[in-house]
């Protein structure tokens, strides 16, 4: 690939920028990104990435068991989708593999995509499973974002298999289809499937845990019947208070899984020993006992189990740790068995009697079916909340928060979900007193299918009065409905999914609330295909309400204050640049996504025709950091009108930076320790800024910088290169005094001038992207007719890669221009003040060769107070030059740095007007200080002296007079 296609950041850019080693962070997904590093530190080259050898997999293991019939009931979905599911086991080994399309297939068996091959990224980078497996959430992989080029061809989407009742991993759905054929329907699918499997699963623990109760029963291991009275007490005499301290305690061992005993002390000084003991029924399914014996004075520790159980079996057994439930004696339940007992069985071999006697240990809690549910119920909303904790309010967008809970709780939580949101809140305001049902907008939709409801996305909401949504903005409360169809249809547009929806089984509405404002409103629904929600999904729904609705508020919080950034800095930046003939000037600026920083630019024009170019970027961010930038320009504008070279001009400006910080010090022991959050981006210590004066007449360019980076020159040959400028010390911090360079611009060069945020990544790779970013510009500037400043500075910002900004870009190009020489004469004067009106002739020569005789009797006052200011005060050697631009400037330099001063002379004074003429004749006057002295200029315009020369004029009289 060649440079110029790089530039294109493209999917495939970022994949082989990443192999030479290039920084990529903003061009392809976090995710992907720390998936391609993963592969790296496994040492694989990347030309031997690709499916290995299969091995060989057990045909009827437990996930396959499970997972088989819901793939049979999924394989007439994909036929006609041109698509493949798979299955892998959590060693990423491959375990079914289901093609609808003969072509796929034979792209399968081409790569060696067999069953036994493994997926995992260690032997082929990301891929849907095996990467989903590693993240533990669920993942897509598409096209170069593959690192194995046999698969790039095709998207796959990965979703994790839940164990249900320990949370563990045990293998991973895929979705495969090529790029082109991408579709969410393929993604939602691979999510059903895989509940589907978990589903297969929770039901067969259920009858594991049945079967292993049953076994223990016909053990008769348990007695059957209660210990006297006098040493030992029964169960049903405890003290409740006594009854439920045992279940806690009972709970914990069950919870821990291992064999163990304690002692707990009861009521009226009796003591109770807990004894949990692992047990396995003839199918090896492992479950925990939790058994008591309780003796009022001198105890003897119980026995130990007459059958051990392996800890191998014990180890990793999901089944009763989790299965806490109610006291159950067995003579509660069951018949006692008869006091004389055949041989009992184990699962390893007969057990030796152990008659019942007084103190025998009893069952205190054991696992049921239901119990399995409820904590895979329990695990599943503690899975939707750590997806809500760790999804939700990663952006501080306030669309892009509401369609997080949507993606979060869609399919996972509910069918199809909705929120809407005030128009307000989307614009980083209040909403206020909105009127109940008016004012909403749907922001966010998912569904687990495309047609289970309208969307409408960014359309007005309106909830007539019987929906629920409405009763829950009046109550700020949760609503429940679980028959929606019991209600009237409602007509009006976005709400079709909550009520008169045949296919709605149940719906939720949840209010947005924070801090006792209401943003809008979210609803939960599910169809007939799936169970009802309850009080748990009501408090979850409601949790998972308040977490977004804090995530929006901090959103909306935010958009409020980048849209008062990006205001105030609108207005604080130039509106319209001044026309001038010294460069044509294209700039761009592209505010950072969080936080408004402070770059600026600006175009100054100045005395001679020439014109000021300036960049800097402020430290600090936020409102803070604009209006820093604001005093800065302002400041360097009024410094830029005295006229002192780029140098002096930075080091005034580094005065006022560290007087600034100063300030703000004092300022914050004394007013923003009283506002949160207010000094949070202050400082103008750092600021970076460069100023460079660029004259048309000689074709110079001075330059100086203050910690900024490097300008670009570009030559009107086409080379770019980086100018060779002293970087110097950013603003405030002192250092060294700065330095400046000249350079000889030809005309049609373009200077380059950009903020920090242009580099982004490694500093070298990102000049190096620059550099080659211009070059191309460049080449194409060479057609003297199309190329212009503006398609330099679009060039620019095409170096920057794809992805949300962290730091402003500001970019200004001028493109030099030469000023014509017969528009500029000079004349060498000596100090006589006889040559005066010699000069005089000669200008009144030239402005008739520029056909401006209207302006020469004006012209020649000037000139006159001027030159002969010269003579008289300033020192050899004197020169006079004449400019016609776009004004009509007149300058007087001599080697004396000894400014004129204009004063008011009083009626009976002979002289002390010549300045205050000067100043009424001309448009705009100064002096400006040069190596070698200094000059004395001003400007008139070309529209000729119009109606203050009609008639009689006493101030031409006076200045007659003064001739």
């Amino acid at each position: 690939m060649t440079s110029s296609q790089g530039e294109g950041k493209t999917p495939e850019w970022a994949f082989e920028a990443f192999l030479r080693g290039e920084p990529v962070e903003h061009s392809v997904r976090p995710a992907i990104l720390r998936a391609w590093q993963r592969w790296r530190t496994e040492g694989v080259a990347w030309d031997k990435l690709g499916f290995g050898e299969p091995v060989e997999i057990d045909p009827d293991s437990f996930l396959i068991r499970m997972a088989r019939p819901v793939f049979e009931s999924a394989r007439h979905i994909i036929a006609d989708a041109d698509a493949a599911l798979l299955l892998v086991n959590e060693e990423s080994i491959l375990q079914l593999r289901y093609l609808s399309d003969p072509q796929m297939e034979s792209l399968f068996d081409r790569v060696n995509a067999v069953i036994g091959v493994s997926y995992s990224e260690s032997v082929l980078g990301p891929t849907g499973t095996g990467t989903a497996l590693h993240e533990r959430r669920p993942f897509r992989v598409s096209a170069f974002e593959h690192l194995t080029p046999a698969v790039q061809p095709l998207t796959a989407t990965g979703v994790p298999i839940f164990d249900p009742l320990t949370g563990h991993i045990r293998g991973a759905v895929g979705i495969v289809c090529y790029n082109e054929h991408e579709d969410l329907a393929m993604a939602v699918l691979a999510h059903k499937v895989a509940m589907g499997v978990e589903r297969r699963m929770l039901e067969a623990a259920g009858a594991r845990e049945r079967t292993l109760f049953e076994a223990f029963l016909r053990a008769g291991d348990l007695p059957g019947r209660l210990a006297p009275g006098g040493a030992g007490t029964g169960l049903r005499d405890l003290p409740r208070a006594d009854r439920l301290l045992l279940e806690e305690k009972a709970a914990e061992l069950i919870a821990d899984g291992r064999r163990a005993a304690i002692e707990v002390p009861l009521s009226r000084e009796r003591v109770a020993v807990l004894r949990s003991v692992p047990m396995t029924d003839p199918a090896a399914a492992v479950g925990v006992l939790a058994q008591v014996r309780i003796q009022g004075g001198p105890w003897e520790p119980l026995a130990a189990p007459a059958e051990p159980v392996p800890p191998e079996l014990v180890r990793g057994t999901p089944l009763l740790t989790l299965a806490q439930v109610r006291a159950r004696a067995v003579n509660g339940g069951r018949a006692a068995p008869p006091p004389q007992q055949p041989p009992r069985e184990s699962p390893r071999g007969p057990l030796p009697e152990a008659p019942a006697a007084a103190g025998d240990p009893w069952l205190l809690l054991f696992g049921e079916p239901g119990v399995g549910k409820i904590a895979a119920a329990a695990r599943k909303r503690m899975r939707v909340l750590y997806e809500a904790a760790t999804n939700m309010g990663k952006t501080l967008d306030v669309v892009r928060t509401a369609e997080e809970l949507a993606e979060v709780t869609a399919a996972r939580f509910a069918d199809a979900v909705a929120v809407d949101l005030y128009e307000p809140v989307l614009h980083g305001e209040e909403p206020g007193e909105p009127v109940m049902g008016e004012g909403l907008r749907r922001v966010a939709a998912r569904a687990v299918r495309e047609d289970l409801f309208p969307a409408w996305l960014g359309q007005p909401v309106h909830y007539p009065p019987s929906c629920p949504q409405l009763g829950c903005l009046r109550s700020q409360e949760a609503v429940v409905w679980t028959d929606p169809r019991a209600v009237a249809p409602a007509v009006d547009r976005g709400v079709g999914m909550t009520i008169g929806d045949p296919r709605a089984r149940s719906i939720i509405a949840v209010p947005l609330v924070c801090h006792e404002t209401v943003l809008g409103v979210a609803t939960f629904m599910r169809t007939r295909e799936s169970e009802p929600f309850d009080e748990d999904d009501v408090a979850l729904a409601e949790e998972l309400a308040g977490r977004a609705a804090v995530c929006v508020d901090n959103a909306r919080r935010f958009t409020r204050e980048r849209v008062m950034a990006t205001a105030l800095r609108r207005s604080m930046l130039p509106r319209r640049l001044p026309e001038q003939n010294a460069v044509e000037v294209a700039h761009r600026y592209v505010p950072a996504w969080e936080g408004a920083g402070g770059a600026w630019f600006d175009v100054i024009c100045l005395s001679g025709t020439r014109v000021a170019l300036v960049v800097g970027d402020v430290a600090g961010r936020g409102l803070h950091g604009v209006a820093t930038m604001g005093r800065l320009r302002t400041a360097i504008g009024n410094f830029a009108a005295l006229d002192m070279p780029p140098a002096e001009i930075l080091a005034q400006l580094n005065d006022l930076a560290r007087r600034l910080e100063r300030e703000e010090a004092d300022e914050e022991g004394r007013v923003l320790q009283d506002v949160p959050g207010a000094a949070e981006g202050a400082g103008v210590t750092g600021t970076t800024c460069v100023y460079a004066v660029y004259d048309p007449i000689s074709r110079r360019c001075t330059l100086a910088g203050a910690g900024h980076p490097a300008p670009v020159l570009v030559r009107p040959d086409g080379r770019a290169e980086f100018l060779d400028l002293p970087r110097g010390q950013p603003l405030g911090l002192g250092g060294p005094p700065f330095e400046s360079i000249d350079v000889e611009i030809p005309e049609g060069g373009e200077l380059v001038l950009y903020t920090r945020g242009l580099l982004v990544g490694s500093p070298d790779v990102a000049a190096e992207r620059l550099l080659r970013a211009l070059d191309h510009a460049s080449d194409r500037a060479l057609d003297r007719a199309g190329g212009t400043a503006a398609q330099t500075c679009a060039s620019a910002l095409a170096a920057v890669p794809p992805g949300r900004l962290t730091d402003d870009v500001a970019v200004l190009v001028g493109r030099t221009r030469a000023l014509d020489p017969d528009h500029v004469a000079r004349w060498d004067v000596s100090a006589d003040p006889a040559v005066v009106a010699r000069v005089r002739g000669e200008f009144a020569r030239r402005l008739a060769a520029w056909n401006l005789e209207e302006l020469a009797f004006t012209t020649e006052l000037i000139l006159s107070e001027l030159l002969t200011n010269a003579i008289r005060y300033g020192a050899q050697p004197i020169q006079v030059r004449l400019i016609l631009d776009r004004t009509l400037i007149c300058e007087v330099s001599d080697a004396s740095e000894t400014s004129p001063r204009p004063r008011r002379a009083a009626a009976t004074d002979e002289g002390g007007r010549g300045l205050f003429l000067v100043a009424q004749l001309a448009e705009r006057w100064g002096t400006r200080y040069t190596r070698r002295g200094k000059v004395i200029w001003a400007e008139q315009p070309l529209t000729g002296p119009g109606d203050a020369l009609d008639g009689p004029s006493p101030l031409l009289a006076l200045a007659a007079d003064e001739l």
